[in-house]
């Protein structure tokens, strides 16, 4: 008896989901697989070049080390050569005899020095120290530094030794040398090897000349560092330094690493294929009911999984959105024009905007080179527009600058353009042509237009505006230069007082160019946000942890790229720039600390320098409690640092304003103390809670016992008032150990760090969290 087709067991399904479920399972694990073991290669290729890193970067440090080390001695035998005794160790065998070998002991004790000599001009010796191993006759190195009068090095692979040759002067003239041989193995074990179980080998060009910690029976990995620009002396001997560890300290590691990880992907292959099973049956489930629905024929319809006809609901759907689409697209090309009208059009004023200004300043160079024309270029400015915005608000602001641009479109004639450049800065591109007559016509009208007051709200509002006019080609023939030279002449005319216009003229001397270039630049560098703040961590030198930062202000110019604040701050100073570029640096900086408090570090006080000028501002205690309001940063986060002189020049008004900051619970010190006139009579009056010691005594105190007093004096005056204190530029581990023993425990300086923009500063506060820095 034959079966129907209906009768017939639907097998096919289950063959379908079988087939399904295992081509996922085999593709996932298949997958799986080679992640695993490709991510394994790659891991254990990392860790290798990880450890050949570290390798490196233990060299480079040791290479630094070395390099700071040959410095100190080179300096010092330097010193040792301006010792007058030298000279009578030339020309006087009594003081060779009795006053030169206790003072080379002196000097050799301090420094390790294994022998000296004293050779007179013509490199003949005149005293050598029992010790003395090299003879020196007419070598390269002694001559030049007889000869230049300069200090030279020598190499002296043979005996393994460094022989610094200081010229010995009398009265600017070169007299003889004084030879100071160093032994190379105990500058290299002290001073660039550690004790571990790795080894250290010292090369000169591809020679090796002495090795520490270097077993024969056990296989390392190295990494050799060469000499660069910032290790001169190293580079000048040649010398270069190869650090290696054992490979077997490491290879158990990554041996492990990588077989848990291999162990650990086969384990999640298995679940990820168990899953693959069970979505693969997932998804054969609702075709197979769709497939029977399909062959059943008994079923008067076939709406999909029992939908309720969702096949016709996707076809009405794309009916729909078909029709959709049109009317989409004709309302697409009204917003392409409209965009296309905004992007080139100021939305208060209806004027061309900056971007459309750009591009028709280009074109009509192009134009009026080609032509042999000529035109000019008018920078308009308001005056007394930012008073009018503080004052009166926005709104009114607004309706001015509607006023002005609609007063100026009325004086414009055929061919003239006026653009708004942003805020109250307008262009005017007067028309290409033979003469001036136009323009020299023109721009009194303008002046005089402004001049009259605009009626607001009630208020007669005197707006003017300083008008700066340059031509082209006369004046430059690119839209840069033709933009600056209407800057300068603009400023030209506010400097004049305002209310007119003046012309850019080459008269005008490079160093008034350069400042007006420079005050113009920094005002623009405000409004585009150029200025950065770098951060230079203050570190509490007995634990070596991070207790706070010190925000210094750098200038990201567009075109000389980034500039240190001696090439603006004076310029800033003396335009009253300052201000907004103090109140800048202050909002940056608590901004950063709130940043950084919330991420969950800890970076103690930001301090940030207050200049004269802001200190005088009447509103200064406002404009701070303004900026701790609008970042959110409390006030113990911030310190405030002032110099002696700014407070000095009237401390009957500074000193109330500093105790109010000081109320507000902001910590106040005083800068670079010591270099200015003290007076000890404010000093105890003062609501400063730190003195900073100026670098200029921290960099000459190991050398100088003049500067090391002054610190112990200065640090004897800030116990008795109970003031903490904070020693500037601390670069040498000596300079830190003297601080530490006169009894300074706080420090800032390049030993500890370079100012630095945020991002480098947060490894610094990864690291502060756990340890020290």
């Amino acid at each position: 008896m034959k079966l129907s087709t209906s009768d017939q067991p639907p097998k096919r399904y289950r063959s379908l989901q079988r087939k399904l479920t295992l081509t996922i399972c085999g593709f996932v694990a298949l997958v799986m697989l080679i992640v695993t073991f490709t991510v394994a290669y790659i891991l254990r290729n990392e860790l290798y070049q990880q450890a050949y890193k570290g390798l490196g970067e233990s060299a480079r440090s040791s290479l630094i080390q070395l390099e700071n080390r040959i410095a100190y001695l080179v300096e010092g035998t330097a010193r040792l050569a301006e010792n007058p005794f030298m000279v009578n160790g030339l020309i006087d065998s009594q003081a060779r005899s009795t006053d030169l070998p206790p003072l080379l002991k002196n000097f050799s004790s301090g420094t390790s020095m294994r022998s000296a000599a004293l050779l007179d001009f013509d490199g003949q010796p005149v005293y050598q120290d029992e010790h003395w191993l090299p003879e020196f006759n007419q070598s390269t190195e002694l001559r030049a530094a007889l000869s230049m009068g300069e200090i030279a090095l020598y190499n002296d692979t043979a005996n393994r030794q460094m022989t610094v040759i200081a010229p010995i002067k009398f009265y600017a003239t070169t007299q003889g040398a004084l030879l100071a041989a160093f032994d190379l193995r105990e500058l290299v074990s002290r001073h660039a090897f550690r004790e571990n179980d790795g080894f250290l080998r010292l090369y000169t060009k591809n020679d090796s000349i002495l090795t520490l910690g270097h077993d024969e029976a056990i296989k390392y990995i190295s990494s050799r560092q060469r000499p660069t620009s910032d290790t001169p002396l190293l580079q000048q001997l040649d010398l270069s330094l190869e650090a290696g560890i054992p490979e077997s300290q490491f290879e158990s590691v990554i041996t492990t690493t990588v077989t848990r990880f291999i162990g650990i992907g086969i384990i999640l292959t298995l679940i990820a294929a168990i899953l693959a099973a069970w979505i693969g049956q997932g998804i054969a489930s609702p075709i197979i009911e769709l497939y029977r629905r399909v062959k059943d024929t008994r079923r008067g319809a076939c709406a999909p999984l029992g939908t309720h006809d969702e096949l016709e609901a996707l076809a009405e759907a794309f009916d729909e959105r078909t029709r959709a689409l049109e009317v989409a697209q004709q309302g697409l090309q009204e917003q392409r024009d409209r965009f296309e009208y905004e992007a080139n059009h100021d939305s208060l004023t209806g004027l061309p905007n900056r971007f459309n200004f750009n591009q028709q300043l280009d074109l009509a160079i192009s134009q009026a080179i080609r032509s042999d024309l000529s035109f000019a270029l008018a920078y308009i400015d308001l005056d007394r527009f930012k008073l009018i915005n503080d004052s009166l608000g926005h709104p009114v602001g607004d309706k001015v600058l509607i006023t002005v641009a609609n007063r100026l479109k009325e004086l414009l004639g055929e061919g003239d353009r006026l653009f708004r450049h942003g805020g109250d800065e307008f262009f005017l591109l007067f028309a290409a042509g033979a003469d001036t007559c136009r323009e020299d016509e023109l721009l009194p009208r303008i002046v005089a237009a402004l001049s009259s007051p605009v009626i607001k709200h009630g208020h007669h509002l005197d707006v003017r505006a300083s008008i700066g006019v340059t031509r082209c080609p006369q004046d430059g023939n690119t839209a840069q230069a033709l933009t600056r030279n209407s800057d300068l002449a603009m400023y030209l005319a506010k400097k004049h007082g305002g209310g007119q216009y003046q012309y850019f003229h080459t008269s005008l001397s490079d160093q008034a160019l350069q400042r007006m270039e420079v005050e113009a630049g920094l005002k623009q560098a405000l409004r585009q946000g150029e200025l950065r703040v770098h951060y230079q961590p203050q570190v509490d030198m007995r634990s070596g942890r991070m207790t706070g930062t010190e925000a210094l202000v750098r200038w990201q110019h567009p075109e000389k790229g980034l500039l240190m604040p001696g090439a603006f701050i004076p310029i800033a100073e003396e335009t009253r720039l300052i201000i907004d570029l103090g109140n800048e640096v202050m909002r940056q900086a608590c901004l950063q600390q709130v940043e950084w408090y919330r991420a969950g570090f800890n970076p103690g006080r930001v301090s940030v320098n207050l200049a004269g000028a802001q200190i005088h501002e009447a509103d200064l205690v406002e404009s701070i409690q303004n900026v701790l309001s609008l970042t959110g940063c409390k006030p113990q986060w911030l310190e405030l640092e002032v110099t002696e002189g700014f407070i000095m020049q009237d401390p009957a008004r500074t000193v109330p304003v500093l105790k109010q900051l000081k109320e507000m619970g902001i910590l106040l010190s005083i800068d670079d103390f010591g270099t200015g006139y003290s007076s000890l009579t404010y000093l105890k009056r003062l609501p400063v809670r730190r003195l900073k010691i100026d670098q200029s005594f921290v960099r000459n105190s190991v050398m100088d016992p003049n500067d090391l007093a002054i610190i112990e004096a200065i640090i004897a005056l800030a116990n008795k008032l109970d003031l903490e204190l904070i020693a500037e530029g601390v670069e040498t581990e000596e300079q830190k150990k003297l601080l530490l023993q006169a009894g300074c425990p706080y420090a800032q300086g390049y030993l500890y760090g370079k100012p630095m923009p945020a991002l480098e500063l947060m490894e610094m506060l990864r690291e502060n969290q756990t340890g020290t820095i």
